[in-house]
């Protein structure tokens, strides 16, 4: 995913055309106060997409997030990330006024995701009832970007290593996978020019379970796809031990060894969730071409 101003529309069809699996439209951070207004009112002529535009909202403390959500769902976005978010109460509310959105616009009920972005300690702690407080929510973001809101929230100090930030990245994730999350994923680095200090941040979330990462710059989104895409190679071995395993389960085994290493139902569980990510890698490979 890339987030893009939201009030430039230059800006947004770039975005689309990056090669990114997804767009995120911000009317938070990346939007003046005085351009607020204008960037929520554009919702409503967003260029055509062939990969889902996501609404970056307000925080519900500034009293622009109901405004933000009306003028979303009414543009019938695939979903609406969070910003700040703490309240388990907040997101069901948020579900109550998009099902209505949906309703009235003749779109399907349950079709607008909910993505909360966690930035402070009390995001950390709720991660899991917010996890867990609707259907849409199908992702979670873990803004541990430098100096960002979690980061000063904590007092930590943020490097490259994530070594301050070692519990609560865990605990988010952990907190998603508990609660049935397929798409846990690490919100922004800040320092877009500096590859090789983000390729450190996106291996160290990869190998923590998380599935993607924002970007905030088109230079960020090869080393996001190679870093988090499963490689040939890897798709290969892990089509092997399933192909064997699966052949294994026929003839009425269930444990065996495949190259020297032992495989049964939990390391199947592994190979067919990296065939999974692969194959959604290519769909998203080929709607990019095609697009192109």
């Amino acid at each position: 995913m890339i987030f893009t101003p939201g009030h430039r529309r230059d800006l947004i069809e770039k975005a689309i055309a990056s090669g990114t699996d997804a767009v995120i439209v911000d009317l938070e951070d990346a939007v003046a106060m005085e351009e607020k207004a204008a960037a929520r009112d554009a919702l409503a002529d967003l260029p055509p997409s062939p990969i889902p535009i996501y609404v970056r909202t307000n925080a519900i403390e500034t009293g622009m997030l109901w405004d933000d959500v009306i003028a979303a769902g009414q543009a019938g976005v695939d979903g609406l990330v969070i910003p700040k978010a703490e309240d388990p109460g907040v997101l069901r509310e948020i579900d109550g006024a998009l099902r209505a959105l949906e309703v009235t616009n003749g779109r399907e009920i349950g079709s607008t995701a909910i993505v909360p972005l966690i930035e402070s300690g009390v995001g950390v702690r709720a991660n899991y009832d917010m996890m867990r407080s609707s259907d849409r929510v199908q992702s979670v973001l873990y803004g541990g970007g430098e100096q960002g809101d979690l980061v000063a929230d904590l007092g930590v100090t943020w490097t490259p290593e994530g070594t301050g930030l070692m519990y609560s990245r865990a605990k988010v994730l952990m907190d998603a996978r508990a609660a049935g999350i397929q798409y846990p994923m690490e919100a922004v680095f800040m320092d877009f020019r500096n590859l090789d200090a983000f390729r450190v941040e996106c291996e160290i979330a990869r190998t923590l379970g998380y599935v993607g990462k924002v970007a905030i710059h088109p230079m960020q989104i090869p080393v996001i796809h190679e870093v988090f895409t499963p490689s040939d190679e890897d798709v290969a071995h892990q089509r092997h031990i399933l192909d064997e395993f699966e052949k294994a389960l026929a003839a009425g085994s269930a444990s065996i060894a495949v190259d020297g290493k032992m495989v049964d139902y939990a390391v199947a569980r592994v190979a067919r969730a990296v065939l999974a990510r692969a194959a959604v890698a290519d769909r998203a490979k080929a709607r990019s071409t095609q697009h192109s």
